[in-house]
């Protein structure tokens, strides 16, 4: 059988290079690939429902094995609360792993839990006979930088804000498999719903695609120029001034305040969070069911200087 690809490569940004402030990242994989992905995870993932959960990166490596005590202590703790108690007996497990200088939180859903058997047709939904795979990912960059607002002005705003760029890329091998067998468990779902079953029908559409390559340039400068010249225009310059200027003296209030508290609440794992990347987190979900695995990033550029300043310096 002859496999049908396609691919898609989109590029949005100013014609000059910036320093970033903010980057929101979305990676994800399907099928073939989400396969390939699994390979190296334990047998129960594998045969959970869902897995979720967060990795952070340390500076030194060797406080791998560190945090992960750390972690299973706070896990203990937390265990004598009624929620999280309920749903430990539920099945569902809490772990956490290092490798190198990256610790995973992982928390795994078994398909025995009764809020996931209790929807319906749950049982039924699967695509581990579907012949596709796919890749997915994409970058959002930003020149804003949150770390930089309590002292910044409205021109230095607008200039940050008018750098950003926007990477993503798709690459898909037989996608019309998996849109047929979803579209199949949607008509059995709800056979009496015309708008999702034509919703679900035009994206179909998507299958006619073989190639789609997007590339725009702009100039930041116009942006700027264009942006400033609207708001003065419109006469709210100087309440838009007026509104920053407020907001910074809320956070300039609220930091040392919560500078004379930290110690309170950060105090016995301190050692721990000055050698954590705090500006750089990683989510993560994988699906065995529909065999996908997906992995969300926020990185704030600025903000593990800001805190360990303001917060973890001795």
């Amino acid at each position: 059988m002859e496999h049908v690809k396609q691919n898609c490569k989109i590029c949005i940004g100013p014609t000059t290079d910036f320093t970033p402030g903010v980057s929101l990242e979305y990676h994800c994989k399907f099928g073939g690939d989400y396969d390939k992905e699994v390979e190296k995870m334990s047998g129960e993932c594998k045969s959970a429902a869902v897995v979720f959960g967060t990795k952070f990166t340390l500076s030194n490596p060797e406080a791998g094995s560190s945090a992960v005590e750390t972690l299973n202590s706070l896990k203990e703790m937390a265990a004598g609360i009624p929620q999280v108690q309920e749903m430990l007996e539920k099945g569902v497990d809490v772990s956490f792993r290092h490798e190198g200088a990256n610790v995973w939180v992982n928390v795994r859903v078994p398909e025995n839990v009764p809020e996931l058997q209790a929807i319906p047709g749950f049982d039924k939904i699967t695509l581990s006979g579907a012949e596709f795979t796919g890749i997915e990912d994409f970058v959002l960059s930003s020149g804003l930088d949150p770390t930089h607002f309590p002292e910044t002005q409205l021109e230095d705003i607008i200039e940050r804000a008018s750098n950003f760029k926007i990477e993503g890329s798709a690459n898909f091998e037989d996608l019309q498999t998996v849109l047929t067998t979803i579209l199949g468990l949607v008509k059995e779902f709800l056979p009496d719903d015309p708008k999702v079953l034509m919703g679900m029908s035009f994206v179909n559409i998507l299958t006619a695609f073989r190639v789609w390559n997007f590339d725009f340039k702009y100039d930041a400068q116009t942006v700027r120029t264009v942006v400033k010249n609207m708001i003065e225009a419109s006469g709210k310059i100087d309440k838009a001034k007026e509104k920053i200027a407020e907001r910074q003296g809320i956070v300039k209030e609220f930091l040392p305040q919560a500078q004379a508290m930290a110690p309170m609440f950060i105090g016995p794992y301190a050692d721990l969070l000055k050698s954590v990347n705090l500006g750089h987190f990683e989510f993560f979900a994988m699906i065995p069911k529909v065999r996908t695995h997906i992995v969300a990033g926020l990185t704030l550029f600025g903000l593990n200087k800001f805190l360990n300043d303001k917060f973890l310096s001795d």
